[in-house]
């Protein structure tokens, strides 16, 4: 049992994504099902997500979202990408858009560079400089224009079997 503890331990730190039980077999120590059960019910839980995988769906969001926030209003591609208050948030801001006839236009979406990451279980969060070109459009009119860069901070939540945003805020 000490060694599938250290093994583990030691899997754990080095963020390993898929977690291997290995076993130093010691004289006359049976190896138990008990063992193999709590390896099992740890890595059913959550996996881990990596600096890269953190990024990727950063990007998909960022890419997503002239789908999302003009028409047709992409409300699955909306539930695949966010949970929790970022999905709430974006669903009232595309009610809002649909009822006043407006949308988003987007030009240039990036990550500029990562200033941030950490994971723990199933939550992690990832601060990263953003450049957007953002056009609002009313009647067919722009209302508000922006380019800037701005870093931003994204919450992620493990949910239902994958990674999802489930809160971001502009820090500057």
């Amino acid at each position: 049992m000490k060694t599938t503890l250290l093994t583990l331990t030691l899997i754990f730190s080095f963020g390993i994504s898929q977690i291997v039980e290995a076993q130093t077999p010691i004289k006359n120590q049976p190896v138990g099902l008990q063992n193999s059960l709590i390896v099992n019910q740890i890595t059913q839980n959550t996996e881990t997500i990596t600096i890269g995988k953190a990024a990727d769906l950063i990007t998909q969001w960022l890419n997503a979202k002239s789908k999302i926030f003009a028409s047709p209003f992409d409300r699955a591609l909306l539930g695949d990408l966010t949970t929790g208050v970022l999905y709430a948030d974006s669903l009232k801001g595309i009610n809002f858009l649909q009822e006043n006839n407006a949308y988003y236009q987007y030009g240039v979406q990036k990550i500029e560079s990562i200033e941030r990451f950490a994971a723990s279980g199933n939550k992690a969060t990832i601060e990263v400089k953003v450049t957007e070109d953002t056009t609002l459009y009313k009647n067919g009119k722009i209302i508000e224009s922006s380019f800037n860069t701005k870093l931003v901070r994204y919450n992620l939540e493990y949910w239902d079997g994958i990674w999802k945003i489930a809160n971001s805020q502009v820090m500057s």
